[in-house]
């Protein structure tokens, strides 16, 4: 009997599995026709930073399984009037929970955007409305 209750639990541990990657493999499938995937470089000159001490994205890079690289300009308090911004550099996850919306994960943190892509430029909206941020996407 144990034998036989060790097979199911290892069959159900199987099945439960497969669900989980069948799961992500569908969200690859899914992203890798958004039009997101790929490297976008922010248009104009490096931003300064932001008052909100939101991040200022200076490059993004969408992967199909949810990775996402980004170069940024931090804002806030730290943010020294007059000096040149610095750029940082992080790697993220990403998530579009409904139309043209935009989840990224940073560590804990979650900031949602609302985004638009017409021909070879995207247009991401910070989290509470404002200025488009314009996005040029490479070759």
């Amino acid at each position: 009997m144990t034998s036989y209750a060790n097979r199911i639990v290892c069959a159900l541990v199987a099945v439960v599995a497969l669900a989980a990657c069948s799961q992500h493999d569908e969200k690859t499938a899914e992203r890798s026709v958004s039009p997101l995937v790929g490297t976008w470089t922010r248009d104009g000159n490096t931003p300064s930073g932001s008052s909100d001490g939101g991040p200022q994205f200076t490059k993004l890079k969408f992967t199909p399984d949810g990775s996402l690289s980004a170069s940024y300009v931090a804002g806030g308090v730290g943010t020294i009037i007059g000096s040149s911004p610095s750029v940082k550099s992080e790697n993220d996850t990403y998530t579009t929970p409904g139309d043209a919306k935009l989840s990224i994960a940073e560590g804990t943190t979650h900031r949602d955007y609302t985004y638009r892509v017409s021909g070879s430029k995207l247009y991401l909206t910070p989290p509470g409305g404002g200025e488009a941020a314009v996005f040029t996407k490479a070759g």
